[in-house]
């Protein structure tokens, strides 16, 4: 009787262990939205088993320096060091065979760091017969030399295909070691195209995505030439309303290197493609004319356009802008600018509507010379410099979106307009400024680029202050060409 007894009792445990056997759930991240210092990213657990679950459990673990926000969703959190540990809620316990559920994360992170998420797993407690076993791991694929056309910033990074494998992630470092890296394509293909990368060497490696070692790592080396921005550039700005582009020939002042056409606007066109456009009663016609005169002179004068800015009335723009579109309008800004001989865009933000605002403006820039890095870019922002004004801090949000790298903004220049106060307090604040371009993000003086007020403010002699910025290396731009004044 006792022996029947135990019998029975080994059977129930027995039965008790299957119907709470643990159930290793299938669990990947996507990255939502990323801003300077921070990126949010949604984890997808999925069932994979005929075991239905009534409680998960999830864990990933975060890079050195990267810190857990307090927006979070669908889950308990806990974090140990960056160790992050996740349980169900009652109410996305349940995960039916063949089901998937969802938890959201918003992570601090270094400026510009790669969005990752580390050692992700997620395991369930099943109510059925133990799931089997997980799938064995696959060998790693294999990564083809890659090879760069002459005269090209674009390639295909290619890789062998592994048995039973249905998808792929391809990762890319500037360092060797990988000790930082991004995912540029996560699908079943075994080639991707690298499009328009700016000047540098890039590293890449390739997984059977959650199931191999990582591949081979090839390398290439790109060397695009840079934009125009190494030494000391002298411009002016053309207003729509003037009779300056009445022409040819166009009046255009000596010993200038760039001139902008100021304002334009973010717009879609008539068929609904994000583009740029307006300046003022500028036709794209009259345009096409003052560039190509601009060009033909000798040594060549570039010209850019101006978008958004001018005292608040085309701020508004600005308000176009998503994640969903920057990319695209980023496109169609290129777009523009090749269509019509452009040498770049100035990008004049002065409705600081959010710092979502700003981060969107950093990243459509960066966009805009990811795609074409020969064109060149500038920001403009008022002289006031330090705590008591609001300038700095929404420079600082635009560049941390703008950068390419360590040391390496996609601003090309920063154009610091002075206007109404004595030269004394403008060359203190812009030499603020300076000093704050060349430590933070890379800048050199060139760079940093003195606006100049000799169209209707007379708080200080233009031809001093032009003066002045010559001896600390700095470059110009007259806020407006004045024909008077060649």
């Amino acid at each position: 009787m006792k022996r029947l007894a135990f019998l029975v009792m080994d059977v129930l445990i027995l039965l008790v262990a299957q119907l709470n056997a643990d159930v290793m759930l299938n669990a990947t991240y996507s990255v939502d939205s990323v801003w300077a210092t921070a990126f949010q990213t949604t984890v997808t657990l999925t069932n994979t088993t005929a075991t239905p679950v009534t409680a998960w459990t999830a864990s990933f673990a975060i890079p050195q320096g990267y810190v857990l926000s307090s927006y979070v969703s669908n889950g308990s959190f806990s974090v140990n060091g960056q160790s992050v540990t996740v349980h169900n809620l009652s109410s996305n316990a349940t995960i039916s065979a063949g089901a998937s559920t969802t938890f959201t994360v918003i992570i601090n992170m270094p400026q510009s760091a790669p969005t990752v998420l580390n050692q992700l797993q997620a395991s369930g407690t099943g109510s059925g017969p133990t799931p089997p076993s997980p799938p064995p791991s696959f060998s790693a694929p294999v990564l083809q030399t890659i090879s760069v056309p002459s005269g090209s910033n674009s390639y295909t990074v290619s890789w062998s295909a592994v048995m039973s494998a249905q998808s792929y992630t391809l990762q890319e470092s500037m360092m060797s070691d990988f000790t930082t890296f991004q995912t540029l394509y996560n699908g079943p293909s075994t080639s991707f195209q690298v499009m328009n990368k700016p000047a540098g060497t890039y590293y890449y490696r390739v997984l059977a995505t959650a199931v191999s070692n990582p591949s081979n790592i090839q390398s290439t080396t790109i060397t695009v030439k840079p934009p125009v921005t190494t030494g000391v550039e002298h411009s002016a700005w053309y207003i729509d309303w003037t009779s300056w582009f009445n022409g040819p020939p166009f009046v255009i002042p000596s010993g200038n290197d760039m001139l902008n056409i100021f304002v334009g606007q973010l717009m879609f066109d008539a068929s609904g493609k994000p583009t740029i456009g307006g300046f003022g009663n500028l036709t794209p016609s009259q345009i096409d004319a003052f560039t190509a005169y601009c060009h033909a002179h000798t040594p060549r004068i570039g010209v850019k356009v101006s978008i958004g800015g001018a005292g608040g009335m085309y701020d508004r723009c600005w308000d176009l802008l998503t994640t969903a579109n920057v990319q695209v309008f980023a496109q169609g800004m290129v777009d523009y600018c090749h269509a019509h001989g452009l040498d770049g865009v100035d990008f004049d933000y002065e409705e600081f509507a959010s710092s979502d605002q700003e981060v969107l403006v950093g990243s459509l820039i960066k966009n805009f010379k990811q795609i074409a890095p020969q064109l060149q870019t500038s920001l403009c922002t008022n002289a006031g410099f330090g705590p008591n004004y609001p300038w700095q801090a929404v420079v600082k949000t635009i560049f941390d979106a703008a950068m390419l790298g360590p040391g390496n903004c996609a601003v090309d220049r920063l154009y610091i307009m002075s206007y109404y106060d004595p030269m004394q307090s403008e060359e203190a604040w812009i030499t603020g400024w300076a000093n704050w371009v060349i430590q933070s993000y890379g800048f050199t003086p060139a760079r940093v680029c003195v606006g100049i007020d000799d169209f209707d403010a007379h708080a200080y002699d233009p031809v001093q202050f032009a003066a002045w910025a010559a001896s600390q290396g700095y470059s110009t731009a007259h806020w407006a060409f004045d024909p008077a004044r060649p």
